[in-house]
């Protein structure tokens, strides 16, 4: 089959994707044209639209209470929270709601390993213009820390606090935890960024995005790192998941290119929490060694579990190869080479047939 040719941009390319020859990359990371148009610009929430800013806690089975900005501090009293367990605080991600299934998903899980649930829905700030949405999570991240300050008067503890978010909402993440910081003095004690968004972000310092100075510690997944992810170490553990690149697709002829691999951390981190020693991945020397798989020769030859089992004295880079199936764990056979799984773009173009990039 012949490659079809496309001379347009494909919409399931963000419009800073570092295609291939365009931006320089230098150590596994691609450096974007230019950032953003404002997305460091500051901007505030009006008092008047706090009111569109709400939590929503969730207990057995899933009993729902939904709290505005302005009597969020209810939660400390409410019967379904115990600050004697931990909590897991979740960040939507762009276009995202509380009431959509990923959400749902993640909170059902948690509220049955025994947590307390809450999710941010800032959902009228995570709906407008791609743009827009990075700067306000900005302001959404300091309202939402100011309700965990009070909660940590009411009783949380911090070193029993962590947060949850996936693409945008990584970031949103981290300007919770930085304001909590602030405001408290206390660090939140783990934050997991699950692919966390690349466009906007790529080219921004450890103060504009999620770093592992937010958190105790910080565990990444990268599943898709130069469309919709970003390639940068930012935690005290960063998995590149089958190279983090793009992702072994589980139908046939149908490759699994920007959207597809970015979310595919959504269903590996559900498999993680249901299979927490299952997901053995080795440590790398570098990011470029983590996309192109070579880490197996790297001595000794370290491992750690990605998932809520991480091992928190492992810092580091870390190769995970998965199956193309749920669950995807492939345990001890992951520390095999020959098991050894990665993608880029040119690898799907020729599966396919099809120049599915250009």
């Amino acid at each position: 089959m012949s490659k079809l040719h496309r001379p347009w941009r494909t919409p399931d390319i963000p419009s800073d994707f570092p295609r291939k020859g365009e931006y320089p990359c230098k150590d596994g990371i691609c450096k974007t044209k230019k950032p953003c148009p404002g997305s460091t610009k500051p901007i505030t929430i009006p008092r008047s639209q706090l009111k569109y800013l709400f939590f929503v806690v969730q207990g057995k089975g899933g009993t729902r209470q939904r709290y505005s900005y302005w009597n969020a501090k209810k939660i400390a009293t409410d019967p379904r929270i115990d600050f004697n367990r931990k909590t897991i605080v979740v960040a939507i991600g762009y276009l995202d709601s509380t009431n959509f299934p990923i959400s749902a998903m993640f909170a059902n899980e948690y509220e049955a390993r025994d947590y307390n649930v809450i999710l941010v829905d800032n959902q009228r700030f995570a709906t407008v213009h791609y743009y827009l949405a990075t700067r306000l999570m900005r302001p959404v991240g300091l309202h939402v820390a100011q309700i965990l300050a009070q909660l940590t008067e009411a009783g949380l503890d911090p070193s029993k606090l962590e947060i949850l978010g996936f693409s945008l909402g990584a970031h949103t993440a981290s300007y919770i935890a930085k304001n909590f910081q602030f405001l408290t003095g206390k660090n939140i004690s783990r934050i997991y960024g699950l692919e966390p968004a690349g466009p906007c972000f790529r080219d921004l310092n450890k103060n504009d995005r999620l770093d592992a100075s937010d958190a105790d510690f910080v565990q990444v997944i990268h599943t898709n790192i130069d469309a919709f992810g970003m390639a940068a170490s930012m935690g005290h553990v960063d998995f590149y998941v089958n190279g983090g690149e793009y992702q072994p697709s589980d139908l046939n002829l149908f490759p699994c290119t920007g959207t597809c691999s970015h979310f595919k951390v959504l269903p590996l981190w559900l498999s993680a929490l249901k299979n927490p020693t299952r997901f053995i991945a080795i440590k790398c020397d570098s990011i470029q060694q983590a996309r192109d798989a070579k880490c197996y020769d790297r001595v000794p030859l370290e491992t750690n579990f990605m998932g809520p089992k991480v091992d928190v004295t492992k810092h580091g880079i870390f190769y995970l190869s998965t199956s193309k199936f749920f669950p995807f764990y492939l345990g001890k056979n992951g520390l095999k080479e020959e098991y050894a799984s990665w993608r880029t773009i040119s690898d799907i173009n020729d599966s396919v047939g099809t120049e599915v990039f250009v």
